[in-house]
């Protein structure tokens, strides 16, 4: 068997649950929402930095584009060049005289580390920034040109330059000379070297993640410079995020790698607050439902104690209503007392009921001799009937005899229909005796209606009123029909006679149920025992027409015989 537990037993359980519940839920979706919020804002702060990257790499190679376009545009340099194409004996002359411009054009941006202008016939005059030379060069003289159709075509070195034990990392960038005078007269082709770290302040200025410039899977430029010329796996790594932005106009790749570590972190003291607050909160809920629920639970236990002595049978037993008691157990406690009182006043009216009925029964039992001796007496004189042959009267005596028998036994008693048709039988012999002429009865009952248990007596009323003012002193032909059938579980009772019927002011007297008249009290008294027989579910009504018949229904709830 389950271990009853008590109120408070119950309450703290339940609140404790009932609030980890809650508060998990809420702690469950907030969190949900926080980490969708800081992914938003971490996604859209990549973005951001990424667009702010791309814009800074427009900004740098805004200006060595210019710085290019300055030089392959200049009145002089075009000259030159033209010069060494036409006349390559001066070469010495002409290159000298350019390289001069190269130099200075290197000294004036740090980041230039090498400027090579290639002319139409392969001569290749350059100058070094690293080794501050116009005549040896480990390095430029190797560069490939690239073949530039159009603008400015970019370009970057994988093999960095060793100036001592420190690696240079550099790109290119190249346009055509071009002699506006005659646009399709090729001259040659100018390439800028400048150091990667150009392109690396450009995009790398967020310390919260790691930007690479990638050339299709190759890396051009990181801050780690042992990772360029790497492919861009070896920096993805379990745990890290990506994404990318294209530079329209280099066609490489802002490749952004990022941690959620710190977002984790966020997100994970963030839930530690929410189990501090959840525990304090259930904490306290505890702490009040054992304060609120104490002073009730006494209340209880008093009334529990109350209703202890109640049921060991000590009904003076009563509840002290205190001021420190709720509105609930206030209204317990007093409806109990009330309760327990009337019980009182109950059991004491019972047991004088008790009594009461005791003498009674002696008293019932002292006054069966008076029945039996007018049963006795009935039967001498139906005797002494027979023996001068006097049938007719040891009829009626035999009639008298067994109407009285049944009327006294069991009085308001149920019977079968059948039973209350031979009562009645009887009963109409009698009456017709007292007409002085014969009475005609018409019976019409369904197969169903014989098997009905109705109260006894009930239709005697009816047909004593049917004989004493419908048919009493009338001339010709006295009928008396009783039909009965049963319909939607009730049992129609009609009772019908032909005689001088009821006025219309009469009639509606009768069939007002409110009504009492003072010669019919035996309707009135049907009419109260339909109602405490049945509760409100039987029914009568009178009809009739004067001169011609009067007819009583009477509607039953079924009750088939046992």
């Amino acid at each position: 068997m389950k271990k009853a537990r008590s109120l408070r037993g119950m309450l703290i359980p339940a609140v404790f649950f009932s609030s980890v519940l809650t508060i998990g839920l809420f702690a469950v979706i907030s969190q949900y929402r926080l980490w969708g919020s800081i992914k938003n804002s971490m996604e859209r702060e990549i973005q951001n930095s990424m667009e702010k990257s791309d814009q800074c790499l427009d900004l740098v190679l805004d200006k060595y584009e210019t710085l290019l376009y300055e030089l392959c545009t200049d009145d002089q340099v075009i000259e030159i060049v033209e010069n060494i194409n036409k006349n390559e004996d001066d070469l010495d002359v002409n290159g000298n005289m350019l390289r001069r411009r190269l130099s200075h054009i290197c000294n004036s941006n740090v980041s230039v580390e090498g400027i090579v202008v290639d002319t139409v016939n392969q001569n290749r005059i350059f100058y070094d920034s690293l080794a501050s030379s116009s005549s040896k060069s480990s390095w430029i003289t190797q560069i490939p040109i690239p073949i530039v159709e159009k603008g400015v075509a970019y370009r970057w070195k994988k093999e960095p330059v060793f100036l001592g034990d420190e690696e240079i990392h550099m790109f290119q960038i190249a346009r055509k000379l071009v002699d506006y005078r005659d646009i399709h007269k090729p001259i040659g082709t100018v390439v800028i070297s400048i150091n990667e770290e150009e392109l690396r302040n450009a995009v790398d200025w967020d310390e919260k993640t790691q930007v690479f410039l990638l050339d299709g899977d190759s890396i051009v430029s990181a801050s780690e410079k042992s990772l360029i010329g790497e492919i861009k796996d070896m920096v993805l790594k379990p745990g890290l995020q990506t994404a990318s932005k294209m530079n329209e106009r280099t066609g490489w790749e802002i490749f952004n790698v990022y941690s959620l570590k710190e977002y984790r972190k966020t997100v994970l003291d963030q839930a530690f607050y929410y189990l501090l607050i959840a525990v304090g909160i259930i904490g306290i809920m505890v702490v009040m439902v054992d304060y609120i629920t104490r002073p009730v639970l006494k209340s209880v236990d008093t009334v529990v104690e109350a209703m202890n002595k109640a049921e060991s049978g000590d009904f003076t037993a009563r509840i002290p209503i205190q001021d420190n008691m709720s509105t609930e157990v206030r209204r317990i406690a007093s409806r109990f007392n009330e309760m327990i009182g009337q019980l009182d006043e109950l059991l004491k009216q019972v047991k004088q009921a008790v009594l009461d009925q005791k003498n009674a029964e002696l008293s019932a039992l002292e006054a069966q001799i008076d029945p039996h001796f007018l049963y006795n007496t009935l039967d001498t004189i139906n005797w002494k009937a027979i023996e001068n042959e006097q049938y007719e009267i040891s009829e009626m005596v035999g009639a008298l005899a067994d109407i009285l028998r049944y009327a006294v036994r069991n009085a308001g008693a149920r019977t079968t229909v059948r039973q209350e048709i031979s009562w009645l039988e009887q009963y109409i012999l009698l009456q017709s005796a007292r007409l002085g002429k014969n009475l005609e009865l018409q019976m019409d009952l369904s197969t169903e209606a014989w098997n009905c248990r109705i109260h006894k007596l009930l239709m005697q009323p009816f047909v004593e009123n049917a004989i004493k003012h419908g048919l009493y002193r009338k001339e010709g032909e006295c009928v008396l029909k009783i039909s009965m059938s049963v319909t939607d579980h009730l049992l129609h009772i009609v009772i019908e006679d032909n005689g001088k019927g009821i006025s219309e002011g009469l009639l509606i007297q009768l069939n007002d149920k409110n009504t009492v008249i003072g010669e019919h009290l035996g309707i009135v008294n049907v009419r109260k025992r339909l109602q405490l027989y049945y509760s409100g579910d039987a029914g009568l009504y009178f009809e009739s027409s004067e001169g011609q018949y009067t007819r009583v229904h009477l509607f039953i709830p079924v009750e088939e015989a046992v």
